[in-house]
């Protein structure tokens, strides 16, 4: 490991303005002729390759969009929560794309494909902010997929720890994650996250502890 300095800025997803959730008015529009449905924590709710049929609205809970390789190894697209909605690509797709797991427990309206088409044609204002959504989600893809390009394993963790990072008690902490969790996050593997880890850790950068890790000084340039 070399260097001192802060790594260099890259494109980050925090710096896309995110798309609101849907409102009361259009969220009570688009579950009219819904089914509502519940899944506890850690229940795949779709799966990548499934027949695309219906869109999920989130009532309530968290879910986590991620796509896998035949190997099972996954790399998180996405964390979405209540008023969000995901299938929509299911006008322009008949396979599901990425797989949604839920990471609370989770209450979902579902809406059918003809519902679907039926209120964007009724209803140009939910069709609008569907457009909005896709376009916003496309831009997250884009800087996503332009990072795992330009940036080594090393460049992605350093820039998820800091974008992560609150202040806490005069110093920068981040909230722990797992091993699996951060090499999801970066598109990596389980034991490249553990060596770097273990030298960002042994180079004094920073304490690994139950509940956070804390920055102890700025990340290494390079690793």
């Amino acid at each position: 490991m070399t260097g001192d300095s802060t790594p260099p800025v890259m494109a980050s997803q925090e710096d896309l303005p995110r798309i609101p959730a849907l409102s009361g008015d259009l969220l009570a529009e688009l579950i009219k002729t819904a089914q509502r449905k519940s899944f506890p924590r850690n229940t795949i709710v779709v799966l990548e390759g499934d027949i695309a049929e219906t869109l999920y609205v989130i009532l309530e809970g968290t879910v986590r969009v991620y796509v896998a390789d035949e190997d099972g190894k996954e790399a998180e697209l996405n964390v979405m929560g209540p008023g969000e909605y995901f299938g929509e690509l299911m006008l322009g797709s008949q396979r599901r794309t990425a797989s949604v797991k839920t990471l609370t427990p989770a209450k979902f309206c579902v809406v059918q494909r003809p519902d679907f088409e039926r209120v964007l044609a009724d209803r140009p204002d939910i069709a609008f902010h569907v457009i909005h959504t896709l376009i916003h989600r496309i831009r997250v893809l884009t800087t996503t997929v332009s990072n795992l390009a330009l940036m080594d394993v090393y460049g992605r963790v350093a820039q998820l720890f800091t974008e992560s990072a609150r202040d806490s008690e005069g110093q920068r902490v981040v909230p722990a994650m797992s091993q699996q969790k951060i090499a999801e996050r970066v598109g990596a593997s389980r034991s490249m996250i553990n060596r770097i880890l273990k030298d960002l850790s042994k180079g004094g950068y920073i304490s690994i502890g139950k509940t956070e890790i804390v920055l102890l000084k700025a990340l290494p340039k390079r690793w």
